[in-house]
């Protein structure tokens, strides 16, 4: 008999069955667990994509997985004064936002932030308590404060962080539960440190952080750098889906401007035209200061100004840089140039010399010099430094008509009256000058001789007179000198350019020494007065042109412009106010102005460049005696 064989008659053992399958019971209990184990993952997950696609997917796109860009700014750079003043700069400011369907005690949250930012507890209430949207959806978003410093939001963190070197775990937990829902957001913001000073040359960005004007527009794209960008892979809901970046670049931060501008020259201008806005009330007024040598503008004022950091709510009205977008017509200080032409093409031009009594037909019109106005009517007999000196236009004329039309507009030309200047930051109209010369009347030949019948920027009559104080030689203007990356290294330089000779140097000396004659015995001998140097200079006091009209009857443009010192020039000033009041003559109006950015421009460059800056004389420390004519 085998073993495993009962004996025959003998009973069965009793067997259980689980089923037609004849598994035993722990078996089959085995493989139904290993079965569900292995279907719950793949039920959750049908059920996310169904959740994904259908019930959450209502006014979603029917793909839950897209491709999402974001822009990553790139922090605009500063710009900065010769010495590193910061003029312009970005500063790092945040919004506080919260989730207010996340926040439980929010009378505690609204009284913690109070304390740690400031503002009231109880509007900070209002704002957590916005939990549904005005449609009645649920609200989990509220902005509770803009344009919060760096030391706030440092406090804040701190006060969201550990309170306690020996934080227990139970507390740690709470902590950060209780400020979860608090979330910061960068929002860095334009500021200008000096306020008030040169607005309309450093100009200001739009919301946007765009420029608008002055350098803040002409360098936007430097000041400005490349936007970064991330592109990822993003749920239905928006969310970043972990690992699937697939493009990111990084913002390329903006380049610092660093101008040639002297800081305390430039707050010297801008103070002393605000005394001369609110004496004479004209429509405004400009100040520039530039270096003859090199071209550099260390000055450049308009007056009114405003804060650049409150601006008014006519900004339009005022935020115009007038030194470089005003076009006018100079009037007398244009004679600069007639002399020049008349040194360089009259024969034995020392030994002629005009009779002026104050009034002279040429052709329809009467030409009158500013003596007539004056009341002297008494003729005299003027060779050309006397009428420069005197800023006579029939003297004037006379030289010019020995010119000759075609030779005079060529000299305008050669000054670059006719071009529009390309510099950096400084870019303005083109002037405007009379084609056609050989056509040109009587009139408008001696109208051109004295400033009129043209149009020019400050700056243009202003690289005329550094041209004169330069040996001839003219300069480019040059407003920016370096652009500097974030961390402080130099990418490019911006060097002094020659332009071109436009005349001879003994020309050019020649017509300084008329120009000493101005501040030492003519039309500006009353106003004008550097101690310890001797100046040269040049007054207008031109007539408005208003349109085709002609010219507005007691509406005038008073301007003195000129050089310190006068045998070495450091500086070339100029000072214009559009329609003053009270007075309209040059030297009256902008005389005291001229000698006044003047004298402190000179201390200023004896206190930085010590014994190598030129020395006052002590000869020329009080003022020469005024005597009447």
């Amino acid at each position: 008999m085998n073993e495993g064989t009962a004996p025959r008659g003998a009973a069965k053992p009793e067997m259980k069955s689980s089923g037609k399958s004849g598994v035993r019971p722990a078996t089959q209990r085995r493989i139904e667990t290993a079965f569900y184990l292995l279907m719950l993952p793949l039920l959750a997950l049908g059920g996310k994509l169904v959740f994904l696609q259908g019930v959450n997917g209502g006014a979603q796109t029917t793909d839950f997985v897209r491709e999402k860009t974001k822009i990553l700014p790139a922090r605009r750079a500063d710009i900065l004064a010769a010495d590193g003043t910061a003029m312009a700069v970005t500063l790092d400011e945040y919004t506080i936002c919260a989730n207010p369907r996340a926040i439980k005690q929010k009378e505690k949250m609204a009284r913690l932030l109070a304390e740690n930012l400031g503002g009231d507890a109880e509007k900070y209430a209002v704002l957590l308590n916005k939990i549904q949207k005005p449609d009645g959806s649920p609200n989990f978003y509220v902005r509770l404060a803009k344009n919060v410093d760096e030391a706030r939001v440092e406090k804040l963190k701190k006060r969201m962080g550990p309170q306690s070197a020996k934080e227990k775990a139970r507390v740690r937990l709470e902590r950060r539960a209780f400020w979860s829902a608090i979330s910061f957001e960068s929002s860095p913001r334009r500021a200008y440190p000096v306020g008030d000073f040169a607005s309309q040359l450093v100009g200001f960005t739009a919301g946007s952080g765009r420029g608008v004007v002055g350098l803040e527009n002409s360098f936007n794209a430097e000041l400005g750098g490349e936007p970064g960008e991330i592109t990822s892979q993003v749920d239905g809901n928006g969310r970043p889906i972990p690992g699937f970046v697939g493009k990111w670049r990084q913002p390329v931060n903006g380049q610092t401007v660093v101008t040639t501008i002297e800081p305390e020259i430039q707050a010297d201008a801008d103070a002393t035209l605000r005394d001369l806005v609110k004496k004479y009330k004209p429509n405004f007024a400009v100040a520039l200061v530039m270096r003859p040598k090199t071209g550099e503008i260390v000055a450049m004022s308009t007056a009114p100004s405003f804060d650049l950091n409150k601006r008014p709510k006519d900004i339009s009205q005022v935020a115009t840089n007038r030194v470089t977008q005003f076009a006018y017509e100079p009037g007398s200080t244009f004679k600069v140039i007639t002399a020049a032409a008349a040194i360089e093409n009259v024969p034995d031009w020392q030994s002629k010399s005009f009779v002026s009594s104050g009034a002279e037909k040429v052709g329809r019109h009467v030409i009158h010099d500013w003596t007539w106005w004056g009341g002297k009517r008494g003729s005299d007999d003027k060779t050309l430094s006397e009428g420069f000196r005197d800023s006579s236009n029939i003297c004037m004329y006379h030289f010019a008509r020995l010119v000759g039309a075609p030779t005079m507009l060529q000299y305008a030309k050669n000054f670059g009256l006719d071009e529009r200047i390309d510099s950096d930051g400084l870019r303005g109209p083109r002037g405007w000058l009379a084609d056609d010369p050989k056509g040109w009347s009587a009139e408008q030949l001696a109208n051109f001789s004295f400033g009129q019948g043209m149009t020019m920027t400050p700056l243009q009559l202003g690289r005329v007179v550094s041209t004169i104080a330069n040996d001839g030689v003219m300069m480019k203007p040059l407003l920016v000198k370096q652009l500097r990356d974030e961390e402080g290294k130099v990418i490019q330089n911006f060097k002094p350019q020659v332009e071109r000779r436009v005349i001879q140097s003994q020309t050019a000396r020649a017509v300084r020494d008329m120009m000493m004659r101005v501040t030492r015995e003519g039309t500006a001998r009353k106003f004008v007065f550097v101690p310890g140097y001797l100046t040269a200079g040049k007054t207008g006091s031109a007539q408005k042109a208003v349109g085709k009209r002609g010219y507005a009857e007691g509406r005038f443009i008073s301007s003195l412009v000129g050089f310190v010192p006068a045998h070495q020039p450091q500086y070339v000033i100029l000072v214009m106010a559009d329609e003053p009041r009270g007075s309209h003559w040059g030297s009256e109006v902008c005389g005291p102005a001229w000698a006044k950015i003047a004298q402190k421009a000179m201390l200023h460059l004896r206190l930085r460049d010590g014994a190598a800056a030129p020395a006052p004389d002590p000869r020329l420390m009080k003022q020469p005696e005024i005597k009447s004519s």
